[in-house]
């Protein structure tokens, strides 16, 4: 290469790495939604109330079912290719159906009543459960070979746990230092390409960023620290309010949290703030939510109709 030709691909090279690097600096102003799909009807059987979404590479659709223990695969025009499942204790069935999400290979599902994370393949065959000795309250999959959950840790300092396949501990990480009331260390979370982890305390107004080895990278809340209500249930005060209900990270690392109770418009605002914690800009859904999800394309999934129908959304983008 002669040393004109260098300078230029030098050159072309640093224009590249600029460009990307402001267009990651653009903040956004403003977020519209489009509906661009909607599976479930009151006149159909499609969906009864689903609980869990997630998208794989594909852009096939997978929905856990609570009113029928089951898992269902749709592809990208919402058409229904199979469903697995079954109410009991057997390989492959549910008592109460929770989560799911999806890697290249599999489908990973919990039971908020039965202890592990049962794995699938995409074509909905029940292949192994990774034993555990809790139900798993919160569930991302980082990779085929490691897997990130949370659970309820009466007593003692709360913490996101990362597994192998085989339910080993790999790591822990404390978001907490000190040990918090029965169920106020419930949270919502989600791990961004780098290990930055990111949580939304389900009962607590507080939303944070912690670095790939467990260090607070910042701590924010949105609703001037308001308090959840609490009731007294047997020998426990629990917390009856949901300040934030999911969370979800869109392709170009901005934070999505769903507001709960005490927000403007309970169960429907959307709160974005960018990977350094700066509030953007807020949005509301068209009706309330339990949970929130982003996929790899910046599409949005949002409960409607009481969980007989998920819409999916496509997400406007207004930069300032």
């Amino acid at each position: 290469m002669s040393q004109k030709n260098f300078y230029l691909a030098l050159f072309l090279s640093l224009m590249f790495s600029w460009g990307i690097s402001l267009s990651q600096a653009k903040e956004i102003k403003k977020i519209t939604l489009e509906e661009v799909l909607s599976i479930g009807d009151i006149e159909d059987d499609c969906l009864f109330q689903w609980v869990g979404v997630s998208v794989d590479s594909q852009g096939y659709i997978y929905v856990t079912d609570s009113m029928d223990y089951s898992v269902k695969k749709f592809d990208s025009k919402g058409r229904l290719i199979k469903k697995t499942g079954g109410k009991g204790q057997a390989p492959g069935e549910f008592l109460g159906i929770r989560d799911v999400e999806s890697s290249e290979e599999f489908l990973y599902v919990t039971d908020q009543f039965l202890p592990g994370i049962q794995v699938f393949n995409n074509n909905l065959e029940y292949v192994r459960r990774i034993p555990l000795s809790t139900p798993v309250a919160e569930l991302k999959v980082l990779s085929d070979q490691r897997i990130a959950i949370s659970t309820l840790f009466p007593g003692e300092k709360p913490r996101i746990i990362i597994l192998n396949e085989e339910g080993d501990v790999i790591r822990e990480i404390v978001y907490s230092k000190k040990i918090l009331p029965f169920m106020m260390d419930l949270v919502s979370f989600d791990i961004d390409s780098h290990g930055h982890i990111y949580i939304a305390f389900n009962f607590i107004d507080r939303i944070m960023k912690l670095d790939e080895k467990g260090g607070e990278v910042w701590s924010r809340s949105l609703l001037k620290k308001r308090k959840v209500k609490k009731e007294k249930i047997s020998s426990y005060l629990v917390p009856t309010e949901l300040v934030y209900k999911d969370i979800s990270l869109d392709g170009e690392g901005n934070l999505f949290v769903l507001g709960g109770h005490l927000s403007k418009n309970r169960s429907r605002d959307v709160y974005v703030l960018s990977s350094e914690g700066k509030y953007l800009t807020s949005f509301s859904l068209p009706e309330q939510s339990h949970c929130l999800h982003v996929d790899r394309e910046n599409f949005l999934y949002s409960r409607a109709n009481d969980g007989i129908t998920l819409k999916k959304f496509k997400m406007r983008y207004e930069y300032k």
